[in-house]
């Protein structure tokens, strides 16, 4: 593995996911606090949506119901979405503390 080809992974296999995780948990944050304390299980649902929103429609999927039933549904596959989110968040962010010490390696052997 060439030395550029290193740092791209350690680019996108480090840097983006950490620096999403960031900017996730400083945009939700204020929408957690509630009385100076922060919701951690809800900030981690939210910071782990967009990681899973994609995931969110695979097993449950709205239709033949009411549309109370739809409703719920929806409701319940964004709640699906992100704990499946939240535990991708985690599992990129174990990955991405992994990659530093993998990159430190690859670059010294060269």
């Amino acid at each position: 593995m060439t030395r550029r080809e290193a740092v791209g992974a350690f680019l996108k296999n480090c840097l983006l996911p950490i620096t999403a995780a960031v900017l996730l948990f400083f945009i939700f944050r204020s929408a957690c606090t509630k009385d100076g304390s922060v919701d951690y299980f809800l900030l981690w649902l939210l910071c782990g949506l967009p990681f899973g929103i994609h995931r969110m429609f695979l097993w449950i999927i709205p239709g033949g119901r009411s549309f109370g039933g739809s409703i719920a549904v929806f409701a319940l596959n964004f709640l699906i979405g992100a704990v499946i989110g939240g535990v991708v968040l985690v599992w990129r962010l174990l990955a991405a503390v992994w990659y530093v010490p993998l990159t430190v390696y690859r670059l010294i052997k060269g």
